[in-house]
């Protein structure tokens, strides 16, 4: 059977990503939530000292609101948010945490790079809505933890989607089991080859960090990459008997790795059109 080997990634994918009418989320581990719309993932890891937000969708009320109904609807309680820990400076990621600060007074994490990046680069120029609009309280940077209660976010450096690029491994549970999980924090490489370069270095790093830490789990960002509309359907309808999807195994974890080299190989083939 014909399988394909990476996403497949248009112009409307991009415009999805500013679409508010749709979300869905389901708790996809025993402490971790996903909350998604229809191209950008937020997750929300739970601690016995509170809640951890990874990565903030877009900056639009709405997607403060899906993230606070989605907490309450799996029993969680919104009032315990204490963190938000951000990947990149890019606006579907910084997303609506604006509305984190103010309602909850979280403390945000960034990496320095990023914060400037965001503040120097906003990803849509023309449109105010999008630029730097809360402070972050914590650089961090790769080697770095974040702590809370019984939860730990190894960070790491990976540098290439934007400068100051992070990806994260922290532990999640499975009915009592522990595992692994990685979430590389930039989906896709940039246009221009030396930065293609440096994120396939990042991605090296993150994989032998990863294995390092026998990471089991790979999560994504961004929906397109893992069919994850699908895949947070099926995890809302699982049976207790069914497998968590998310659980790949280290051979299967290294498999799924492939796809962010394809689509650096088809990033250096547009380079080389030119």
């Amino acid at each position: 059977m014909h399988r394909l080997n990476k996403p497949v990634i248009t112009k409307e994918t991009i415009m999805n990503m500013e679409d508010m009418s749709f979300f869905t989320h389901s708790l996809i581990f025993d402490d971790l939530l996903i909350v998604s719309q229809k191209e950008t993932n937020c997750f929300v890891l739970n601690s016995n000292k509170g809640l951890i937000i990874i990565d903030a969708i877009w900056p639009s009320k709405c997607a403060f609101d899906a993230v606070i109904s989605a907490i309450a609807d799996v029993g969680w309680n919104p009032n315990e948010i204490k963190k938000l820990v951000i990947t990149h400076g890019h606006a579907d990621h910084t997303g609506c945490g604006k509305w984190f600060v103010n309602t909850y007074n979280v403390t945000a994490y960034l990496s320095k790079e990023d914060d400037i990046f965001w503040k120097n680069n906003p990803v849509k120029p023309n449109r105010p809505e999008t630029w730097k609009d809360y402070a972050i309280d914590v650089y961090i940077s790769d080697g770095d933890t974040i702590k809370l209660g019984d939860k730990t976010i190894f960070v790491y450096g990976t540098p290439g989607h934007t400068p100051g690029c992070l990806s994260f491994i922290f532990p999640v549970h499975e009915n009592g089991d522990i595992h692994m999980a990685a979430l590389f924090g930039g989906a896709t490489p940039p246009n221009d080859l030396l930065g293609i370069i440096q994120y396939m270095k990042s991605l090296d790093y993150f994989v032998e960090q990863s294995l390092k830490h026998n990471a089991d789990v790979f999560l994504t960002n961004h929906t397109a990459i893992d069919n994850g509309l699908l895949r947070i359907e099926y995890s809302k309808n699982r049976m207790s008997y069914m497998p968590n999807i998310y659980i790949l195994g280290q051979n299967d974890f290294l498999k799924y790795c492939q796809v962010f080299r394809n689509l650096s190989y088809d990033a250096l083939k547009n380079i080389n059109k030119f």
